[in-house]
This record gives structure tokens, sequence and C-alpha cells, in this order.
């Protein structure tokens, strides 16, 4: 799948959500209870404004995600879900996203240089 084909179908998938969140927030459905109605319609609201955010941010993502090492990716993604359910763990999290990051730099500044293949201009 191509990567407009990707963006076309998150696009969708919000939209869809969105409004699944607006008849379950605006209107309840027959045999629903409207608590559960409004936990669901919360759940979709969310879901579809995130998927919608990542829609209009797509290509931007596509940099990051070329430009950064999956461990750096993995430990941003994994601090930003932790932090998200305790938020009183934001300055552990964040030293440990700075630690990763200056490992990561370090890393990439000590990796010795490919040779092309052609001898050394003098």
């Amino acid at each position: 799948m191509s990567s407009t084909v990707r963006r076309h179908v998150m696009g969708i998938i919000a939209v869809l959500l969105l409004t699944a969140a607006a008849v379950l927030l605006l209107g309840v459905p027959l045999g629903l209870d409207k608590n559960l109605a409004t936990m669901y319609g919360s759940i979709c609201l969310r879901a579809g404004l995130t998927l919608g955010a990542a829609w209009l941010a797509f290509r931007q993502i596509q940099t990051l995600i070329a430009c950064c090492s999956p461990r750096l990716l993995l430990t941003l993604v994994l601090g930003g879900m932790i932090v998200i359910v305790r938020p009183k763990t934001l300055p552990i999290i964040a030293l440990l996203v700075a630690v990763v990051l200056v490992l990561e730099v370090l890393g990439w500044m000590l990796k010795p240089l490919r040779s092309s293949g052609k001898p050394p201009k003098r």
C-alpha cells in the first residue's frame, strides 16, 4: 500500500470515528445506556481527533520516522504513553528520553565512516 493510500484510509477512519462520536454523544441509540453511549462516544471522539491530527501531519511523521532510529522512536512512544497514564512521571521519562537521545547522537558521531571504494585524494 502506498503512502497516499494509507493517508486517505487514515482520514476516512478519522471521519468515521468522529461521525460515530457525534451520533453517540448527541443522540443515544436505542438499546444503549446513556452512560455507555457517553463513554463510547468520548472514546471515538479522542481516537478520531488523534487520527485526524496524524492525517494532517502525515508527511512530517514520515520525515520523523526516516530521520530517527527505531530505539529513539520506541522510547518516545512508550514514554508518551506512560506520561499520559501517569503524569507525575514526566521528569523521569524526560530524563530517560534525553539519555537515549544523547546515546544516539554519540553512537552516530562515533560510527566509522563508510568507504566509497575510491582511493583517498591527496
